[in-house]
Parts: structure tokens; sequence; C-alpha cells
């Protein structure tokens, strides 16, 4: 299957978000980190007054201008989808830890993962069941040495080029997210790429899909759940909200 992305700015406020099905939907977010802090958006500026005293002290702590501008513009827009489907205000949201994974503090419902790679980040979004994503920007790279480290013998066998190193990688990672063992959990379960839906060798009740989240880019989504219906939209900086638009509700 081959994910396809709408503009989620284009339909009414929250309608996304009442279409997500505990269990059954998974809506992930595509993030142009160039754009979301670009010169003029007064409003995405805004929102930095939202991030909590932990998030600007680790943005302080990268010493990279442009990495930490990206760090700065993926939690912003984090904070602003997660609103969307809270019905909380972005300022209001409160992080916790749940085992490895980065987790909404309360009774909300709403899993997420969040991630970032070159100028682009990702957004997932489920309710009542764990959802891992992953990007990475393909790039040049020992993709022979990576393969034989990070992959069993049969997937690194199947690597001839970077851009299949890290379609593997990006499922793996995915699923690692979910599962909570970090990178120590690989080389993970088996399965091969298909370019939509991977199949598992021996865990028929997930979904690891591939993203088409653009050129340049590898990408997948992992939920410990099937079916999963996935949703891509884009995260569109400078709209402007209308007074009370962050609402409850967005559970179905």
């Amino acid at each position: 299957m081959t994910t396809q992305w709408f503009s989620a700015w284009k339909q009414p406020s929250g309608a996304l978000g009442e279409r997500l099905r505990p269990g059954r939907d998974a809506h992930v977010w595509r993030i142009p980190l160039a754009r979301v802090l670009a010169p003029g958006s007064a409003e995405v500026y805004g929102l930095l007054g939202a991030l909590s005293e932990d998030e600007l002290r680790r943005a302080a702590a990268i010493t990279v201008d442009d990495e930490r501008a990206r760090f700065l513009a993926s939690h912003v827009a984090l904070r602003d989808i997660l609103a969307s489907y809270t019905g909380t205000a972005p300022s209001a949201l409160r992080f916790t830890r749940d085992g490895d994974r980065p987790a909404l503090a309360g009774e909300t419902g709403i899993e997420f993962s969040l991630s970032r790679s070159g100028e682009l980040a990702l957004v997932a979004v489920t309710s009542a069941v764990r959802v891992g994503v992953d990007v990475e920007e393909v790039r040049e790279v020992d993709h022979d040495g990576l393969a034989a480290r990070t992959l069993r013998p049969e997937e690194a066998a199947a690597v001839r080029e970077p851009l299949t190193f890290f379609r593997y990688w990006t499922c793996k990672e995915a699923y690692l997210k979910v599962d909570g063992t970090g990178l120590a959990g690989l080389p993970g379960p088996s399965f091969t790429l298909t370019g939509g839906d991977v199949v598992f060798d021996d865990r028929p009740e997930w979904t690891i899909t591939e993203l088409d989240a653009g050129a340049g880019h590898a990408a997948a989504l992992a939920v410990p759940a099937r079916p999963v219906t996935v949703r891509a939209f884009d995260w569109l900086p400078g709209r402007q909200r209308a007074a009370g638009e962050h609402r409850k509700g967005g559970v179905k």
C-alpha cells in the first residue's frame, strides 16, 4: 500500500480526530521543518511559548544552529498536532515516559511517535494502541557494513544501495519504538519489504507500513494491531486558528 498525503487544514476543525478509531486508525503528519520557523510565521513563533522548560533546555544544549531550529520546529508541530486530538491547549500538554517511550501524561487515550531526519519530521497518532514511526533522509553511508551489523543475514543480503538499507532500518526502528527495547532489540523480527505493508514471518498481529514520505526519504509506521487504516496529512504552518479551536472529542 502506498500512503497518500492530504492537506488536513482544508478540512473543518476536528474532522480528522473524529475518525481516529481506537486500535483501528493511525494518522501520520508530515512536517516540513524548514517552513515551520520560517520568517514571518508569527503564529508558529508564538507557539514556541508553549514549549516546556525541559524542551527549551534540550534545545539550548544543541550546538548546531540548524539542528536546534529543527528540534524546536518538530516540538512546536508535535504540541499543535496533539492539542487537536486531546482538546488541550499546546502549552498545557505534559509529557512523561512509558519505559523507554515518550507519552502524554494523564488519561488522554492518545498515543504518539515523533521522528525527524534532515528537513522532515513525522508525527504518528493513534488511540488506545501503541505506535512507532521513523523517517530517514536517504544519504550515502556504508550500507553493507551497517546492514551486516544491524539486519538479519537474509535481509543484509538484499541490501544493494543506501535506499534499501534505510527502508529496512525505518521498519526496524518503528517496530522497536513500539516494542520499547530501543536499538538493543536489533535485529528485531524477520520480515520482507513489499513497498506497502511488510510481510512478517512470525508476528501476524502487527502492521508495519512503508510510508511514501517524499523523494529522498524512507519512512515506516508500526502498530501492534491489524487491520489498521493509515491516513497521512501535511501539517501546514501559519494557519490562523479560531478561538477555542482546540477542543476535546477527537477520538471516536
